[in-house]
C-alpha cells in the first residue's frame, strides 16, 4: 500500500471529523496486543478487508464484507483489519462498525490517523487498534495521539518504513511497531532488516500484505503478525486459505 498517497486524502477527512460532535466513546474491551503478540514463535495473520485494491485495480463490488469478517472470525486469525478510506479501498468506517457488531476478534482500522478526532471516530466505529505513522507527524503529535488512543484502550500501531522512522517509533515508546517497505510492496528482506533493530520485547506487525507461503515462511521468527488480503478476498474457503499460510508461518 502506498501510504504516502493515502496521507494526501486525509486532510478533508480530518476537517470533517474535527467539526463533528462526538458522543461518549466507550473504551475497547478487545485486547488487540494480546491477540497479535506471538513472541515471534509463530506468524499471526491479520486478514485485511477491502473492496478495491488500489495497487492492482482489482475490485470485489459484490463482496459481503460482514459475512467475510465472520468467516475470518471463525479462524485462528489474531485480528481483522478493515481499510476505512472509501475513496481508495471501497470500504469505510461504516463497514467496520457493522463488522464490529458481529465478530469477537479485535479490529484494526487500516487508515492513517493524524488527528485526535480520527482516534475517537475510529473507536466509535469499533476499532480496537489504529495506525499511526512515525514519518507523518512530529514527535509531540505522535505522543499525543498515542496517549489519546490508550486513554480509550485502543492499541496504537506505530508504522515505520525506514531506519530513521523506526528510531522515531521506538523513541515514542510504541509497544506495537508496524513495519512497511518504502514502495508499498512487501520486501521481506527490508522488513526483516528493520525487525532486527526493534527491541525483542516489542510486538512487530508487517503491514505490507503477504500473498505466498514463502513470504510467510521468510517472516517467521522476525515479526509477530502480518497482513494478508488477496488470499482472503479471492477464496470461498477462508479457513483453508489462512490455514495454509499459517502452516508456513509456524514451521
Amino acid at each position: 500500500m502506498d501510504w504516502t498517497a493515502l496521507r494526501a486524502t486525509k486532510e478533508a477527512d480530518i476537517q470533517q471529523r474535527a467539526a463533528t460532535p462526538l458522543s461518549e466513546v466507550t473504551p475497547s474491551i478487545r485486547d488487540f496486543a494480546q491477540f497479535v503478540t506471538t513472541q515471534k514463535q509463530e506468524l499471526g495473520l491479520i486478514p485485511a478487508l477491502k473492496r478495491v485494491d488500489p495497487d492492482t485495480g482489482q475490485t470485489w463490488p459484490e463482496l459481503d464484507i460482514v459475512a467475510l469478517a465472520q468467516a475470518c472470525d471463525d479462524t485462528e486469525a489474531g485480528a481483522i483489519g478493515v481499510y476505512t478510506e472509501p475513496s481508495v479501498f471501497g470500504t469505510s468506517s461504516d463497514d467496520m462498525r457493522a463488522i464490529s457488531e458481529r465478530v469477537t476478534t479485535p479490529l484494526f482500522a487500516l487508515d492513517l490517523v493524524l488527528h485526535d478526532s480520527q482516534v475517537h471516530h475510529a473507536r466509535l466505529c469499533g476499532a480496537d487498534a489504529i495506525l499511526l505513522w512515525a514519518g507523518a507527524v512530529d514527535a509531540p503529535t505522535l505522543a499525543r495521539l498515542m496517549t489519546t488512543a490508550r486513554s480509550i484502550h485502543v492499541a496504537p500501531v506505530v508504522m515505520a518504513r525506514t531506519p530513521d522512522e523506526l528510531r522515531l517509533a521506538i523513541a515514542a515508546e510504541g509497544f506495537i511497531i508496524g513495519l512497511a517497505s518504502p514502495d508499498g510492496t512487501l520486501d521481506t528482506a527490508h522488513v526483516s532488516a528493520l525487525a532486527t533493530q526493534v527491541p525483542r520485547r516489542k510486538t512487530i506487525i508487517s503491514l505490507d500484505e503477504l500473498s505466498t507461503p514463502e513470504e510467510a515462511s521468510s517472516l517467521l521468527g522476525k515479526v509477530d503478525a502480518a497482513l494478508v488480503s488477496q488470499d482472503v478476498l479471492d477464496t470461498a474457503d477462508v479457513e483453508g486459505s489462512l490455514t495454509e499460510l499459517m502452516k508456513w508461518g509456524s514451521d
